[in-house]
């Protein structure tokens, strides 16, 4: 090989390696800003979650809980509904170390209704499922950036998320037994606002007997307390055991503080 040959492979391969450098760092800085990008949406939820909560102090509504049952065998299906008062009451805490303490009920109790015995969302307003989103338990999800949506008018950031086994310690309670909180799902949230609009979410780890577990959860912008906040507006739960599946609908309105 001559020299001149020699001097221009060497040069090509210089060249080759400068460039994979470059764009290995652009690629690098590209998913870096990407990661910034998707970390600040989910903080500025975070935020949001947190203010809506520390807002909140007693207040009552409406709740309309529909139920339909489809028996898989006779393909027989019943329809329940019924309509009442529901409030979600702050507690005094008087520990040291302060936390939120909530209490949400029904007025008739669930067992005066007559309706199926069926897991209802529990605490739909307050409950442990929006620590999803919190400061302390995000890292026990993996979040995923999707593409954007409309709902409602509403230009909404999409993100999947799925439990991280190795880190959640989280349990729900699921037909009567203790199974360990491992979901997956995806969260809607208001591009301008970043406000929830809408939660999805199935549970994998399920216990006998039981097939499916999901729940949808569908919220508005609600004038409370001086302050508007994102409030639960609707939550959908589909249980499909065996024999049978589940389709519960809770609908609230008439918010009034007190």
């Amino acid at each position: 090989m001559t020299k001149p040959q020699k001097a221009l492979l060497i040069f090509l391969v210089l060249a080759l390696c400068c460039g994979s450098w470059t764009h290995a760092q652009k690629t690098d800085g590209d998913e870096f800003a990407g990661f910034e990008d998707n970390m600040l949406a989910l903080t500025r939820l975070s935020e949001q979650v947190a203010m809506d909560q520390l807002s909140i102090k007693t207040f009552r509504c409406q709740e309309r809980i529909v139920v339909e049952e489809l028996d898989h065998k006779t393909q027989r299906s019943r329809h329940e509904e019924s309509t009442h008062s529901f409030s979600v009451r702050r507690l005094p805490d008087k520990r040291v170390n302060e936390k939120l303490i909530f209490s949400e009920s029904r007025t008739p109790t669930l067992e005066m209704m007559q309706l199926p015995q069926v897991p209802l969302m529990d605490q739909p307003f307050t409950g442990e499922w929006l620590g999803t989103f919190s400061f302390e338990n995000r890292l026990t999800n993996d979040f995923e950036k999707l593409p954007s949506e409309q709902i409602a008018g509403r230009e909404c950031l999409v993100f999947g998320f799925e439990t991280v086994p190795q880190i959640s310690a989280g349990k729900i309670m699921l037909m009567g037994k203790q199974v360990p909180l491992r979901q997956r799902g995806r969260v809607w949230i208001d591009a301008e606002s970043f406000q929830l609009v809408r939660f999805v979410a199935s549970q994998i780890k399920l216990p006998k007997g039981c097939r499916s577990y999901e729940y949808r959860v569908d919220f508005r912008p609600q004038r409370l307390f001086g302050t508007t906040m994102s409030i639960p507006a609707r939550a959908e739960t589909r249980l499909v055991l065996k024999d049978k599946t589940f389709v519960m609908v809770q609908d609230y309105s008439r918010f009034e503080a007190i």
